[in-house]
């Protein structure tokens, strides 16, 4: 079989196969969200290595940076779309080198092909180097696409002091700050271990640009608010109405990206993510590409039935199982294939598995072609 060599290509098919499934397909509830992801690596050889921030080591060290998009609605996500972040110290003319784009740009464009390929979401989810970008909200607000993103808790506004003994907050830490904690809504929610987590959000207002009467709201986030300390404390921004979206219902939206650790952790671990033997850029995306694709089959796969046996009857006559151990005993039970897939923890120095069964057809509309003998 030779699949197709565009790996954009590939992945609009591959996109297809999950949109046309009957219960894992996305609907107009999910949402999307827009993340990266940075991987360390030695030597400067890779196109695309270069000194950056990496979140998986907490400084600054030379690695590869993707933008990446992901669909989700809390209960299930799905892996859309990746770019791949173009140092500009790697480029001819730097940040002014045509190919240079930050990742703001790169992450509308994912939103974009999202919505080429007709895939439904409610709104866009991201972090604050995204809710900070004026240019990003400008389309987003032309595109008439809602948004909750993250804002530092330091950038200031520009206001009109009144009166200089009592300065107005000029940053979202200072408004979060002077609020009482009558004005904080405590809420408990399930963290990704299945342990309670309390919160407390709260509507803010700084100066002319955010309020709940506003066109953009800003919200604070904390798990004690009598201790706003900035590893416990985030500030949220979002274009929902206050009558589409509690704060409470914001920040549950906004959680929503902690989820793709449930993507991270086994793409990254079982199928090596960031283990290509390549440098050049475009065999590097193509590498992602192929991540992606194993991802989403074992995904699909591993959600389809088998077919339900006729009888009903849990525990069979003595006859039909052969009279000993290792006879088959039908069952009435639908079972879903796939136990182990990808969304669970990886096992220890896994080995290399094939398909079979179904994911021959799956894979069938993914193939451009095949040999005729």
């Amino acid at each position: 079989m030779t699949p197709p060599p565009d790996a954009e290509a590939l992945n609009r098919r591959r996109l297809a196969q999950w949109q046309a499934h009957p219960y894992l397909g996305p609907h107009a509830q999910g949402v999307l969200i827009v993340d990266e992801t940075g991987d360390p690596k030695r030597g400067s050889r890779s196109v695309l290595a270069a000194q950056h921030y990496l979140g998986k080591l907490g400084h600054v060290a030379n690695g590869v940076v993707a933008v990446t998009s992901h669909w989700a609605d809390g209960s299930r996500h799905l892996p859309l779309g990746v770019k791949p972040y173009r140092p500009a110290s790697r480029l001819p003319k730097g940040r002014q080198d045509p190919a240079f784009h930050t990742k703001p740009e790169l992450a509308w464009e994912l939103i974009a092909e999202a919505r080429a390929a007709g895939i439904p979401f409610r709104l866009v989810v991201a972090d604050a180097v995204y809710g900070e970008h004026a240019q990003l909200e400008a389309r987003l607000y032309a595109a008439h696409l809602p948004s909750v993103m993250g804002l530092r808790p330091s950038p200031g506004t520009w206001q009109e002091v009144q009166d200089e003994a009592h300065p107005p907050a000029f940053t979202p830490a200072e408004a979060a700050a002077r609020l009482p904690l009558a004005a904080w809504q405590r809420t408990v929610h399930a963290d990704r271990h299945g342990k309670p987590l309390i919160r407390y959000v709260a509507e803010l207002e700084l100066g002319p640009r955010y309020g709940p009467d506003t066109g953009v709201r800003l919200l604070a986030a904390t798990l004690d608010p009598a201790q706003l300390t900035p590893a416990s404390t985030g500030s949220l921004v979002t274009s929902l109405p206050l009558r589409e979206a509690s704060p409470e219902q914001v920040d549950a939206l906004s959680r929503l990206r902690d989820g793709i650790a449930h993507f991270y952790t086994p793409a990254q671990h079982e199928l090596g993510w960031a283990d290509e033997q390549v440098r050049p850029e475009r065999a590097i995306v193509r590498h992602w590409h192929l991540v992606l694709l194993a991802y989403t089959c074992s995904l699909l796969v591993g959600a389809l039935p088998t077919p339900p046996t006729a009888t009903t009857d849990p525990s069979p006559p003595p006859e039909t199982t052969g009279g000993g151990k290792i006879g088959p005993r039908p069952s009435s039970r639908v079972r879903i294939r796939g136990a182990g897939r990808l969304d669970r923890h990886a096992a220890a120095h896994p080995q290399l598995a094939l398909p079979v069964g179904t994911a021959a057809a799956l894979l069938d509309a993914l193939v451009a072609r095949r040999p005729t003998a």
